[in-house]
This record gives C-alpha cells, sequence and structure tokens, in this order.
C-alpha cells in the first residue's frame, strides 16, 4: 500500500501545477514529489499517472482530467478536503493519510486494495472528516481496501463523520460498489462506520445501485463500530440497492 520499502525515492523535479506548456499527460515513477510541491494539481485537460512514489495530496476536479496512482503514499498533511480529491481516480495499493477526507470523490473513482486513514482534525476546528466521501456521484467501487476515519472528537465537535459517507447533497448518488473491504470502528468521533446515500434531509435524497457486499465492521470498544451503530441511510427497497455478505468482524452476519 506504499512505495515499496527499501527503494530510495528520487528528488522530483517536475511541475506541482500543470498547465497546458506541460502537455496532455505525465507519468511520476519512483519520486518523492513531498520534498517539491505541497500539492499536485492540473489547469487543464490532463492525465497523471504515479508509481512508486511520495506524494502530497492531488487534485483532479474537472471531468477531461484523470489520475491513476499505484503502490504509493499519499501524504496531504493539514488540507482541508480531500487528500485525493477530484473525478476519474483510480487508486491501487496506496496509502492515504492527512486532509480532511481520504478520498474525496465527484464520479468514477475506483479505490483498490488501499489504506484510508490518519485524516487532519485541527484543535480549534469543526472538520467533519471522512475516509471516503462523495457528495454527489457514480460509477465508484471501492474494493478490498482498509477504511479508517479515525479522527478523534475534539472540543470544537471536529471529528470523523464515517469510515464510507454517500450523501446526495449536490447531485444524485448512484452506481456505487462497496465490496470487501475492511471498515474499521471508532467509539469516539463515527457516528455510523457507514452512511449508504438515502437522505431525506438532502437535496437529492434517493440513492440507486448502491451495492455493499462482503464487507467486514470491526465492532471496536463500544461494539457497535460507531457510536451509533455499524451503518445507516441504506435503502433496500430503491433501484439497484444491494446488502449481501455483510458481517461483524466476529463473523455474525450484519443487516443494515
Amino acid at each position: 500500500m506504499r512505495a515499496p520499502a527499501g527503494v530510495t525515492l528520487e528528488p522530483y523535479t517536475g511541475p506541482c501545477i500543470f498547465r497546458e506548456s506541460n502537455g496532455s499527460s505525465a507519468v511520476i515513477d519512483g519520486k518523492d514529489v513531498r520534498a517539491t510541491c505541497d500539492e499536485l494539481v492540473a489547469y487543464h485537460p490532463f492525465a497523471l499517472t504515479v508509481r512508486n512514489s511520495r506524494v502530497p495530496r492531488i487534485e483532479v476536479t474537472r471531468n477531461d482530467q484523470s489520475l491513476d496512482i499505484s503502490d504509493s503514499e499519499v501524504v496531504a498533511g493539514a488540507w482541508s478536503d480531500g487528500a485525493l480529491w477530484g473525478s476519474n481516480i483510480t487508486a491501487t495499493r496506496v496509502e492515504v493519510t492527512g486532509g480532511q477526507h481520504s478520498v474525496h470523490c465527484e464520479d468514477d473513482c475506483t479505490i483498490v486494495d488501499s489504506w484510508l486513514h490518519g485524516q487532519h482534525n485541527p484543535a480549534g476546528g469543526s472538520y467533519h472528516t471522512n475516509a471516503f466521501l462523495t457528495n454527489g456521484g457514480s460509477g465508484i467501487v471501492l474494493r478490498h481496501n482498509t477504511l479508517h476515519c479515525d479522527s478523534i472528537l475534539n472540543s470544537t465537535d471536529g471529528g470523523c463523520t464515517a469510515d464510507v459517507s454517500l450523501f446526495g447533497d449536490f447531485g444524485p448518488v448512484s452506481d456505487v460498489l462497496v465490496e470487501r473491504n475492511l471498515l474499521k470502528a471508532n467509539a469516539s468521533s463515527i457516528s455510523y462506520c457507514a452512511y449508504g446515500g438515502h437522505s431525506p434531509s438532502k437535496p437529492y435524497p434517493i440513492a440507486t445501485g448502491i451495492r455493499f457486499i462482503g464487507n467486514v465492521f470491526e465492532r471496536g470498544t463500544n461494539r457497535r463500530c460507531g457510536v451509533y451503530g455499524p451503518v445507516t441511510s441504506f435503502q433496500s427497497t430503491a433501484t439497484g440497492n444491494e446488502w449481501t455478505g455483510n458481517t461483524w468482524d466476529s463473523g455474525e452476519p450484519l443487516t443494515p
């Protein structure tokens, strides 16, 4: 889930901000980008590939941009949004720390065999942190990851929302597969370990094609995963929604 142990990363000498003069694509392989850049951002159509590297937060918030990152570390530090943020993101065997959210996805994100944890929750702030968050999106796959919103509740109500948060704030949530992940417990500040997309108070209240399959929910110290329970807002009657084979880490079946 990170650059291979024992591999010496070379200093990165490329741009931090990708503009038209930098072409339409780039490959970063075996580099320590954090020594040079606080973030990687593109301002035009761009495809970025990252392998075997240590990088800061990466933003690909246009539909004509993409990120393919593998076998790397994302260290976002004290950033106030997603460590990986945007659309068309593929992350494979990646460790993500820092940032308010480990992954903040708009559309078309595939996160596989990765470890999302260590979100930034500043003292005196009121951040609501997440391991994975979408505020409206589709084409999302979370497969075989360890998802842990581990922020501790602070005195100004800053802390976790969930390991997986699906909210219809800015668009409908649809076509989401959450499969064979470990959702870690946090009895301090996670209300629930997963929010399943059904939000009557949101502008887009109905989530469709939401499939939770074969996931394991850690019970944790209070035996409920979150403060109130493992999952909420999953509407089993909505079109295409499926809850199959999800269990507690002790092996018992778990129903929403």
